[in-house]
């Protein structure tokens, strides 16, 4: 064994002739540990973690001082370490090469926990939709404030043709793709927008397919979407053609005199086809305004 090393792992020159320092039966031991005997049984068997074995009847038993051992290698199983690394730890790891075991697990719980924060993000930003989607009638717009919302952006390749969601799936596939590219970019909730002229003209097309967030991209993969005044509306399947929802919220934002400075945004919350192909949707819409 390495001089330097640290010495975590209990062997027999730390044991008394009569081998008195380890007395506590397996039993016991886990209970201490508030483990198992398989596992115990594991770390034996694995070399990581070794009791007395009693020459006379094979009984196993285990030193108090293993205790925190026993701690050390449930931590570093907890924090993804590999039993041959424990292994290497145990056996022979210096201070600096656990120093460098440690930083590097830290690491990576690191990229684990932020991409825990981004599905809680996502999770909130759809909670966020659904609340207003349950606030006013739906097919009726209404006027809210919206906070600073980040967006990230696939243009259709076809707009002169994109009326349909098969109609853009392989745009869809592309934004999909480059939100892969950037884990710091989420790709739910997401839609489609249909520019605000097309929408006067009531010509239909999808101009964009985009993602929410309220976080920007750390690599620039997202705009901000300035937050303030927005006509909202909810529309689903049971209610009219949604087209109709389009006229009403163009005639919403005449009535009002608001001054649109944005796309119509549409938002898909649920988009399905059952077995039978019935399409159940819904969606979430809405333009910015002044």
């Amino acid at each position: 064994m390495n001089e330097n090393a640290l010495d975590i792992k209990q062997t027999k020159k730390d044991i008394d002739h009569n081998g008195l320092e380890y007395t506590l039966s397996v039993g016991q031991f886990s209970k201490l540990c508030n483990t198992t005997r398989d596992t115990l049984r594991h770390y034996y068997e694995e070399g990581i973690l070794e009791p007395r074995v009693d020459d006379n009847n094979g009984y196993h038993y285990y030193s108090s001082a293993q205790i925190s051992s026993f701690f050390l290698i449930n931590t570093l199983r907890n924090n993804g370490c590999s039993i041959n690394e424990i292994r290497d730890i145990v056996n022979s790891a210096t201070k600096d090469t656990i120093t460098t075991l440690a930083n590097s697990k830290i690491a990576e719980m690191q990229k684990k926990l932020f991409r825990i924060n981004m599905q809680i993000s996502a999770m909130q930003m759809g909670m966020f939709i659904l609340d207003k989607y349950d606030t006013h009638t739906p097919g009726s717009p209404f006027i809210d404030k919206l906070p600073l919302l980040h967006v990230s952006y696939t243009d259709v390749s076809d707009p002169r043709h994109a009326y349909h969601a098969a109609d853009i799936a392989t745009d869809i596939s592309r934004h999909l793709a480059k939100a892969a590219k950037d884990e710091t970019m989420q790709t739910f909730p997401s839609g489609s927008t249909i520019g605000y002229d097309d929408l006067l003209n009531q010509n239909y097309v999808y101009k964009q397919i985009f993602s929410l967030s309220f976080t920007p991209s750390h690599h620039g993969g997202t705009t901000p979407l300035p937050g303030g005044k927005a006509v909202l509306c909810s529309h689903d399947h049971n209610q009219q053609d949604i087209k109709k929802t389009y006229r009403k919220l163009v005639s919403f934002i005449k009535k009002n005199n608001l001054n649109p400075v944005s796309d119509l945004f549409s938002i898909s919350l649920i988009n399905l086809y059952d077995n039978a192909e019935k399409h159940t949707y819904f969606k979430y819409l809405f333009i910015l305004a002044e």
